[in-house]
């Protein structure tokens, strides 16, 4: 099952979208895998979208939270809309992943993140700019909102630090 909706530019454009998975076990698929996805659509419908002063371009602590609420969709509102959660067996260990990427048409260059995302707050970086930057976590999905804002703090670290921001640390996000 899936559901997605759209925030529109006053002229119609697409601006934003976000969407929602969930597999649930079958005979082809032993295991429950859910999704969540923000992205923008259109940046110059986003803009239009935005009060005039706000900036497109996200911050760290922006993008942190992003990929909290993803996340907490992913792994708690999904799965407790489909099934008991205190009763789900594990096939195996669950994980995370937290992925941010500039995507675009298939037929265009990709964008940079740091067009996307302020990455100057991370330190500097001893590589060019990237399309694209993930980590995978194994971890429990039944978190407290505590432990997961922790997690997800120490994620976001080793993933910009393996990417190149050497210099990152956990104080970058609050």
């Amino acid at each position: 099952m899936s559901y997605s909706a759209t925030i529109a530019a006053p002229d119609g454009r697409p601006a934003l979208t976000g969407a929602v998975m969930a597999a649930l076990p079958g005979a082809l698929q032993p295991s429950t895998v859910t999704c969540a996805e923000v992205a923008i659509q259109d940046t110059a419908a986003w803009t239009g979208v935005l009060p005039p002063d706000m900036s497109t371009t996200l911050t760290l602590e922006e993008m942190a939270s992003v990929l909290l609420a993803a996340w907490e969709t992913a792994a708690d509102v999904l799965p407790a809309a489909t099934c008991d959660v205190t009763t789900m067996r594990w096939a195996g260990p669950p994980t995370v992943e937290l992925r941010v990427s500039a995507e675009g048409p298939h037929d265009q260059p990709r964008a940079n993140l740091d067009t996307l995302i302020n990455l100057s707050e991370a330190g500097p970086t001893d590589r060019s700019s990237l399309p694209e930057m993930a980590v995978t976590i194994t971890v429990s999905p039944m978190l407290a909102d505590t432990e997961r804002r922790q997690v997800l703090r120490r994620a976001l670290v080793r993933m910009l630090q393996g990417f190149g921001y050497v210099e990152a640390d956990e104080h970058l996000l609050t």
